[in-house]
């Protein structure tokens, strides 16, 4: 009897070594996946900030012109009349041309945004 207990019963010390491999071989294959993924997002967000950019021309006119402006007349918010310099039958096609834009959609904007600069046939 003491035979038969001895050898269907399991030590503790075998049921935790099992137990540990188990999870040590799970964890190992999180910390695989995860290095993996930081090793692969790492090297994406390199090359897209190793990318060239180009800034048109006319980049930061509108800031430099409202900032020189200020600074040449900085008593200008005092100065409550109305802005003047367009005509009314100027003024009377911008709002139509503005109105009309709303009335039927461009056949343009079909496109992708993506394309908007690819000549295609």
């Amino acid at each position: 009897m003491v035979g038969w207990k001895e050898s269907s019963v399991t030590s503790s010390r075998e049921v935790e070594t099992q137990g540990t491999s188990h999870f040590s071989k799970e964890n190992n294959m999180r910390h695989i996946a995860l290095a993996l993924l930081g090793a692969a997002s790492l090297i994406v967000f390199a090359v897209s900030g190793c990318s060239p950019t180009t800034l048109g021309a006319n980049t930061g006119t509108a800031y430099y012109l409202a900032r020189d402006n200020q600074i040449l007349n900085p008593e200008a918010e005092m100065n409550l009349d109305p802005v003047t310099g367009l005509d009314a039958n100027a003024a009377a096609i911008a709002v139509d041309t503005y109105r009309k834009s709303f009335e039927k959609p461009d056949a343009e904007m079909g496109r992708s945004m993506v394309s908007a600069g690819v000549q295609t046939k």
